[in-house]
């Protein structure tokens, strides 16, 4: 199996059934374009149980992502949340497991760009 091969298997081969950020770094770190992030992403949200929503601030909460502009706003809102954050731990947890997930996305959705833009 060659490398490409490896990596195409590797970004799209069944989500997580979790919602940790260990369980899908690799898988967005993979993602061969814009729409491979944001279905995982989105298969990621779809993981979250409303109850584990309701530790997260209102702007994260909803697992709806329209588009990779908000994949990016909430990146840096979970990320600044989470810096901030002063709570309980298990809600300090769900959102650093949000927060490094979303941010790993989004830092995934600017080097995908950035190579559109150089061909």
């Amino acid at each position: 199996m060659g490398a490409q091969q490896s990596i195409e298997t590797i970004a799209s081969r069944a989500p997580a059934q979790s919602i940790l950020f260990d369980d899908w770094k690799a898988r967005m770190q993979m993602a061969c374009d814009v729409d491979d992030v944001m279905r995982l992403v989105r298969a990621y949200l779809a993981n979250w149980t409303p109850e584990q929503l309701g530790h997260m601030p209102v702007l994260l909460a909803s697992p709806a992502l329209p588009d990779s502009e908000t994949l990016v706003a909430r990146a840096v809102i979970a990320s600044r949340a989470e810096l901030m954050f002063d709570g309980p731990k298990v809600a300090h947890a769900l959102l650093r497991e949000m927060a490094l997930t979303l941010a790993v996305a989004a830092s995934r959705l600017r080097y995908l760009r950035s190579l559109k833009d150089c061909f």
